[in-house]
């Protein structure tokens, strides 16, 4: 299979406990096949999906930037809307979840340029350029939107994250740098620490640069 036989809308995300979902039914194979030996994350959720690919065009949410996407002391949630535990992964697992900022008043922001990936890492196994500062006792959150076409990069090759659309892969222990595929740019690293209070999981400032393709 080529690039040019996956549609540009194929995306898929990650299962939590919440289940946080993948892609439309019609493209569930061509994204399979062009894994190939990479790992899959996720079940089928075509409304989820579907939602998260519209929600920037709702009323409210267009003028939605790398800036305000979150701010410092925004909340980490899951579809649901409920609050994300640091308790929720195990340390060094190199598990992963998918994330979206909290809205004020409460619920997920649902917004594809908000997506946002958590991983959970040993807190040594970092290297530059990561920020490490940006880190969390293991914890490591990036932008989930691929640099080169905007999928949503939602697949595991090892401990590298797979863009399922053209095969960018990107290394979470190395601030994301693109280590294959035809991405240009690393992922977007978000600032994250843990809330005093409750043990739950929270920016500490906005990403580090914009979201998605620079063309």
């Amino acid at each position: 299979m080529t690039d040019d036989d996956i549609p540009d809308d194929a995306v898929s995300l990650d299962e939590t406990d919440h289940e946080i979902s993948v892609t439309t039914r019609r493209n569930v194979a061509k994204v399979l096949g062009v894994m190939g030996g990479a790992a899959a994350i996720g079940a089928f959720s075509v409304n989820f999906i579907t939602g998260l690919a519209d929600a920037g065009l709702a009323s409210g949410e267009a003028d939605l930037t790398y800036e305000n996407i979150y701010v410092e002391g925004t909340h980490l949630v899951d579809q649901d809307g409920e609050r994300i535990s640091a308790d929720q992964i195990e340390q060094g697992s190199g598990d992963t979840i998918t994330a979206l900022p909290e809205k004020e008043g409460g619920g997920a922001l649902e917004n594809k340029k908000a997506t946002t990936l958590l991983a959970r890492f040993g807190p040594d196994d970092f290297e530059e350029p990561t920020e490490l500062d940006w880190t969390a006792d293991g914890y490591v959150a990036y932008s989930m939107v691929c640099t080169h076409e905007e999928c949503l990069v939602s697949g595991r090759d090892g401990d590298d994250l797979f863009c399922p659309c053209h095969g960018t892969s990107y290394d979470p222990l190395r601030g994301a740098e693109v280590v294959g595929g035809p991405a240009p740019d690393p992922l977007p690293q978000l600032p994250i620490g843990v809330s005093d209070e409750g043990n739950l999981l929270l920016a500490t400032g906005p990403f580090e640069g914009p979201i998605g393709a620079s063309h």
